[in-house]
């Protein structure tokens, strides 16, 4: 180790430089190149880029409540297919109503438990970018606009914002994040 006053070498084991009896510099702990970073270390770089947090002012589905409206969306589609067996046997009004009924059921719950899943739970603001919590992940939507898939839509009265990147679809519903959202529709769609 070289003494920062002297500018003499000496142990790096010694508590302070035989020559001079400065005091060793105290060093910072540097985590191994190869070891990714404690949990402690993530959650305290997060910590100081966050300036908002925004929650869904409504309550969504769990992952569990979505798998299981796939399920079911399966077995009304099955349904729907065994009553159409039953019409190509023989034509029966009340088969043709049950099976496209089942039908249109199962399109809606799969409808639902997709728009379930990738709607958005969480919004963090940071200093140059919003980071959106979906169930199952999260994106990052730089401020700058770069390479991004978007769509604004008016559905059921409201504004239904859609951003896709990194293969996953992410919906910003008004009614979750109304600040939000018209924010990012001045910042994104350049409305307002």
């Amino acid at each position: 180790m070289i003494c920062p006053e002297c500018g003499e070498r000496y142990n790096y084991y010694e508590p302070q430089c035989p020559w001079c009896g400065a005091a060793k510099p105290v060093e910072k702990e540097k985590p191994d190149e190869g070891a990714e970073p404690s949990g402690s270390q993530i959650e305290n770089a997060e910590e100081k880029e966050v300036y908002f947090t925004y929650n869904s002012k409504r309550k969504h589905a769990g992952k569990l409540k979505i798998i299981f409206r796939h399920i079911v969306a399966i077995i009304c589609i099955l349904i729907s297919i065994s009553f159409g067996f039953i019409i190509w046997d023989a034509f029966d009004s009340r088969g043709v109503t049950l099976s496209v009924s089942f039908f249109v059921g199962a399109v809606m719950i799969f409808w639902d438990a997709f728009y379930s899943a990738n709607v958005v739970r969480k919004i963090e603001c940071h200093k140059d970018e919003f980071v959106l919590y979906g169930c199952y992940d999260r994106v990052t939507l730089p401020f700058d606009k770069a390479d991004m898939q978007k769509r604004r839509i008016r559905w059921a009265g409201r504004r239904v914002l859609i951003f896709r990147m990194n293969e996953g679809i992410f919906f910003v519903d008004e009614y979750d994040f109304p600040e939000v959202a018209e924010t990012m529709e001045k910042l994104y769609f350049g409305i307002g």
